[in-house]
């Protein structure tokens, strides 16, 4: 909820600041001065007689919500368990998918020469189909709060031009390209592969061309993996 005080400056109106965003709502702190109260999301100055600066803070605020939106939908995910270790399936999974080199496909670009751009990044995605796009070591991150590096990394796969077969309907489609996949070892030594199924991601945009594309990456993504993991 959006709350404003006002006098928040004082003994009363800072605690109930505090208590207010203790309890998660978003307080606009109002005071003479205007200086900020701790627990505020924003401040501002008036005279504690001219309400109307009150009302013109909730009307801004009214239509910032305005153009917010939300949409509730159902994502499948999928969990893979493997027999192998966690450094022998991200050796196989590297090994089976290139990681994404757009110094490679850049030059053709400035050339002009399209054509060549597009044969670069289909040679990059062969065989798979798929290139890695980014990689994040979240073991190393755990490294900082345990002391020793964890066995977990998180990759972004996907392949440029099927992206862009999505994105042309959507462009929003944009966030789930590329495909957000999770490895990490097990207590038990072995590693464990984690995503959300694309066609129940790429359903949100509500496009039977989309759907279509994200069906595909369903099963090329899935028989990699499983390929890999077992």
């Amino acid at each position: 909820m959006k709350i404003t005080v006002i006098g928040s400056t004082g003994m009363i109106g800072s605690r109930i600041v505090a208590e207010a965003a203790q309890r998660g709502h978003e307080v606009t702190a109002v005071s003479r001065s205007g200086g900020m109260t701790k627990g505020a999301s924003r401040a501002a100055a008036m005279e504690l007689s001219d309400t109307s600066a009150v009302s013109a803070t909730e009307s801004v605020d009214a239509r910032k919500e305005d153009r917010v939106t939300t949409q509730l939908f159902t994502v499948e995910h999928i969990r893979i368990g493997s027999t192998r270790s966690f450094g022998d399936v991200r050796a196989a999974l590297e090994s089976r998918v290139q990681a994404l080199a757009l110094d490679r496909v850049v030059p053709f670009m400035k050339k002009g020469d399209m054509a060549g751009a597009r044969a670069e990044l289909e040679r990059q995605a062969s065989p798979a189909g798929l290139t890695i796009v980014y990689t994040i070591e979240h073991g190393v991150g755990l490294s900082v709060e345990l002391g020793s590096p964890r066995p977990a990394v998180a990759y972004g796969i996907g392949n440029l031009l099927v992206a862009r077969s999505m994105t042309k309907h959507d462009l929003a489609a944009g966030l789930y390209a590329p495909i957000r996949v999770v490895l990490y070892g097990a207590d038990d030594g072995t590693a464990v592969i984690e995503y959300d199924r694309p066609s129940s991601t790429f359903a949100l945009f509500g496009d039977t061309a989309i759907d279509v594309v994200a069906k595909q990456l369903d099963m090329t993504l899935k028989n990699m993996l499983m390929d890999i993991a077992n």
